[in-house]
């Protein structure tokens, strides 16, 4: 299988977290869009994988500030469009001291969402959390719900979007949320800490680049099935 230089997807990893458009990265890099299309998939995939294992065993009473941004993962408006398509949020839980995203998912506006949310973040925690949001009330009733940490993930909630093309667009769009999320942990030094939020947090101890991100992808890519050994020919060939 083909697969472009590391110094060129740590490239295109660097101008999609800065918000530079997939055409555009196209024909910067001088590559297929379906290549970028492609790289975003796997980098979305290998960094909530590496969310999951690595943002976990957080210590001691911590303030978790919550918030959620509204986005459209198909078009504003639109009679002919599906309903459930037009409205994209999502919700990010931040530890207030090292600003670490502890928990995030891209989900409907429910009280469902926030108790995922919620039981998510104590997992991660070793003490329950101080909790603050700018709209508290979606999150009352959720933290009860939420006690039972463990019973669902993130994963287990997401928009409902029946057509394949609206579909993508959603898949586009996690995969983006997921690779900025690692990058911010991981790689972008927060201006206020002069580190990181993983180092800040005690997760990690240097400043990751892109490259980082582009190994975390090789190692879940799936390696190829040859034979450990191989038969010897015989007879004559000619």
């Amino acid at each position: 299988m083909n697969r472009l230089p590391n110094a060129k997807r740590a490239a295109i990893l660097a101008m999609l977290v800065d918000g530079t458009s997939m055409r555009s990265i196209a024909r910067l890099a001088e590559v297929s869009i379906n290549t970028v299309a492609k790289l975003l998939n796997d980098v979305g995939e290998a960094a909530k994988a590496c969310h999951d294992e690595r943002v976990r065993g957080i210590a001691g009473r911590r303030r978790i500030e919550c918030s959620q941004t509204w986005a459209f993962s198909y078009a504003i408006t639109g009679e002919a469009m599906p309903r459930e398509s037009r409205n994209t949020w999502t919700f990010a839980a931040i530890e207030a001291d090292s600003k670490l995203i502890v928990s995030y998912l891209v989900a409907d506006k429910s009280r469902q969402t926030t108790a995922v949310l919620l039981g998510d973040v104590r997992s991660r925690l070793t003490e329950n959390p101080e909790l603050s949001a700018n709209d508290l009330s979606g999150y009352r009733g959720s933290r009860a719900q939420a006690a039972g940490a463990g019973q669902t993930g993130p994963s287990d909630v997401a928009p409902s979007i029946p057509a394949n093309s609206e579909k993508r667009r959603l898949e586009k769009h996690v995969a983006m949320i997921n690779l900025y999320a690692l990058h911010y942990n991981y790689c972008r030094v927060h201006p206020a800490l002069e580190a990181t939020p993983a180092m800040e947090a005690g997760l990690d101890e240097v400043v990751r680049e892109p490259g980082w991100i582009v190994d975390l992808v090789d190692a879940r890519a799936a390696k190829p099935n040859r034979p450990k050994r191989y038969r010897k020919r015989t007879g004559n060939s000619n």
